[in-house]
C-alpha cells in the first residue's frame, strides 16, 4: 500500500487538520497515513510552541490506529536538544520517527532574518554543515525529512538546492545517512514546480549513486486537502532516481510496493 508518511494534526500548533479529517481523506484515496506531530524542543522563537503531551497523544489517537493509520512524530533536531530528542524517541511506541531540520545554529529557517547577511551559497552551506552535525549526534530516528525545507523560505532569486554549490557537503550528509541506513524523504509540497522537480531529481540521484536505496514519501499536510498530494509525482521521482519507496511500522521498514 502507498503511504503518506508525513502530516500534522491536532497536536501540531501550526496544523489546521484534525485526525478524523486526515483519516477520511486517506480512506477516500485508498492510501495509508502516518501522523507525525511536530516536536521541536527549545524552538528559537518560542521554546515550547512545538511540543505536546505525548501520553495524551497516544491515548486520544489509539482508537484510530490500524494497519493504515500509524502514529509517529517529527523531531526537529538541534545540537543542544540531542539527549532529550533521543530519550523521547525511545520512550514511546512510535511507528515512525522522522528527523528534520527547521533551525540552523539557533535561527529559524522559516524567518527571512535567518538569512540576513548571507549569500545563498553561504546559507546552503551553513544548513548542510549544521545538518551534518545534528545527524552525527542523533541516531534514534528512521528517516530524514524535507532536505529542501529551506527552499520554501529563503529570500533568493534561485530557491533551489544545487549540488554544485556544495558538492562535498551534500556527499557527506548523504554518506552519513546511508551509513546509518536512514532513507531520505521525498516531500511532495513543492513537486508542482518543474524547477524544484529537476533540482530534487539531481539531489535524490546523487543519494542513490552514493549507495542510498530507499525513500519515504510525505505530503507534510497541515490541511485535509493536502493529504496524499502529489504522491504520483513523488513515486515517479523515486523511480527516476532509483530509490525504493518505503514506510515504517513499529519502527521497522516496509516496502510500499512489494
Amino acid at each position: 500500500m502507498i503511504f503518506d508518511t508525513h502530516m500534522h494534526c491536532d497536536y501540531s500548533c501550526d496544523s489546521h487538520m484534525k485526525i478524523a479529517e486526515a483519516v477520511a481523506a486517506a480512506k477516500q484515496q485508498n492510501i495509508g497515513i502516518v501522523i507525525t506531530e511536530h516536536w521541536d524542543d527549545d524552538y528559537p522563537t518560542n521554546p515550547s510552541a512545538f511540543m505536546f503531551d505525548v501520553d495524551e497523544y497516544f491515548e486520544r489517537f489509539a482508537p484510530y490506529r490500524s494497519d493504515k493509520v500509524l502514529l509517529g512524530i517529527e523531531i526537529g533536531m538541534q545540537k543542544q536538544t540531542t539527549a532529550a530528542d533521543e530519550a523521547l524517541a525511545g520512550k514511546y511506541p512510535f511507528d515512525y520517527v522522522l528527523a528534520s531540520m527547521h533551525c540552523i545554529n539557533g535561527r529559524d529557517l522559516y524567518e527571512e532574518r535567518c538569512y540576513e547577511g548571507l549569500a545563498k551559497v553561504e546559507a546552503v552551506r551553513e544548513f548542510l554543515i549544521d545538518t551534518l552535525a545534528n545527524l552525527e549526534r542523533h541516531n534514534n530516528f528512521d528517516a530524514f525529512a524535507h532536505i529542501d525545507y529551506m527552499c520554501r523560505y529563503m529570500p533568493y532569486a534561485d530557491k533551489e538546492l544545487i549540488l554544485g554549490e556544495a558538492p562535498e557537503l551534500f556527499d557527506q550528509v548523504f554518506k552519513l545517512l546511508i551509513a546509518k541506513e536512514k532513507p531520505l524523504e521525498i516531500n511532495t509540497r513543492r513537486l508542482d514546480d518543474a524547477g524544484a522537480m529537476a533540482a530534487l531529481l539531481a539531489v535524490y540521484r546523487r543519494y542513490a549513486q552514493l549507495g542510498g536505496k530507499y525513500a519515504v514519501i510525505g505530503s507534510d499536510a497541515h490541511y485535509k486537502e493536502h493529504v496524499g498530494r502529489r504522491m504520483r509525482e513523488a513515486l515517479g521521482l523515486a523511480d527516476e532516481a532509483g530509490l525504493e519507496p518505503v514506510y515504517f511500522r513499529e519502527r521497522k521498514m516496509r516496502k510500499m510496493r512489494s
